[in-house]
């Protein structure tokens, strides 16, 4: 699934540059991540035990850019999890994108800052998801992230931190 991502991403970054030879990637607004992730699902609406698993992604991400005051960027991940329910063979094992709006909340500290996503998971909780969170610096090339993701069946809970090159 590695090896799938990294072509992914290989052909999303070489198709826009074919595109147009004008356009250039800098690589300054390249960033990575990884972090820890709890997910529940909720199937008692459906006559069935609610079931949670615990889990992993990684992540790489491009800053678009600040459009109206939000900082854009585009991701892509790989999630990886436990089974929901004991002994089956159903996770929230996938592979996602999104794009993440980021605002600034100089307000209250200069290295704080919200965030929401859009996305799109294919895997264990296929369809759109949207989430919400915050973002801390802890240095001008790295921060941390707590966030709360809703999907399809399923609810995310993470805490991912990210460097950016």
């Amino acid at each position: 699934m590695t090896k799938f991502m990294t072509a992914a991403l290989a052909l999303i970054i070489s198709s826009a540059t074919l595109a147009d030879p004008e356009i250039t990637i800098n690589t300054k607004q390249l960033y990575a991540g990884a972090g820890l992730n709890y997910n529940r699902i909720d199937s008692s609406t459906l006559g069935g035990p609610d079931g949670d698993a615990t889990g992993l992604q990684v992540f790489a991400g491009y800053k678009m850019g600040n459009r109206n005051g939000f900082d854009i960027a585009s991701e892509i991940g790989l999630i990886q999890s436990d089974e929901w329910y004991n002994g089956s063979r159903e996770d929230a094992d996938g592979l996602w994108v999104s794009a993440v709006a980021n605002k600034g909340l100089p307000e209250i500290d200069s290295r704080l800052s919200a965030i929401a996503r859009l996305g799109y998971g294919i895997g264990g909780d296929d369809g759109l998801f949207m989430g919400f969170g915050a973002q801390f610096k802890l240095h001008p090339q790295a921060f941390i992230r707590g966030e709360y993701l809703n999907k399809d069946l399923s609810q995310s809970f993470q805490i991912n931190a990210a460097y950016q090159f």
